[in-house]
């Protein structure tokens, strides 16, 4: 597994710090270094069988944090995706989208490997808490396939279970019946 996999995974089980904020301000999403690292790395143009179809009007999709997200996590994705919306690359994939399942679970599998890698033996108590951990985690795709990202290691990073599956479905609740490559404009209710 690539180190940057490892760091990432380890990152995203340790408790992300509180955003920065100025006397008086509200916090603002931060994208952090993994995912923007992450979209970073998305630009290099990728062949694709569909893309925005920009004869059809622009669709906005408002994706609303929930008391259940993990927080840092979900602004941290949704920073990631508004500003993938705002460069015009996210719009409505066919469905259903193209996945090779192997890319997610190995990308988890890898990180739990090196997880025993690292700590077993010398610090079992807290290799065996990492690992627990990481059940609770997704290997989630930054730009979603659904809005056109690919589905390549690149594009993953650990999301908490319960954060992805509702950023999801509500992403999906509102796009199901656009035609496809409807552009696609993301807006945060946070």
């Amino acid at each position: 597994m690539k180190d940057h996999e490892t760091q990432a995974g380890c990152q995203l089980l340790r408790r992300a710090p509180s955003p920065r904020r100025g006397r008086g301000a509200a916090a603002k999403p931060a994208a952090g270094k993994i995912v923007r690292k992450a979209v970073e790395k998305l630009e290099k143009p990728i062949v694709r069988v569909t893309g925005p179809d920009h004869r059809l009007p622009t669709q906005v999709v408002r994706v609303e944090r929930r008391d259940f997200h993990a927080t840092a996590q979900f602004r941290r994705k949704m920073a990631a995706l508004k500003k993938l919306s705002d460069e015009g690359k996210l719009y409505k994939a066919t469905n259903p989208v193209e996945r090779d399942k192997s890319i997610t679970d190995g990308y988890k599998d890898r990180i739990r490997q090196k997880i025993w890698d690292k700590y077993w033996p010398h610090d079992k108590d807290f290799a065996n808490r990492l690992s627990q951990r990481l059940s609770d985690y997704h290997p989630d795709h930054v730009w979603e396939l659904q809005l056109g990202g690919p589905d390549t290691v690149d594009n993953l990073k650990l999301l908490h279970g319960r954060t992805n599956t509702d950023i999801g479905s509500q992403i999906w609740g509102q796009i199901q019946n656009l035609p496809d490559g409807t552009p696609i404009r993301i807006e945060v209710v946070d």
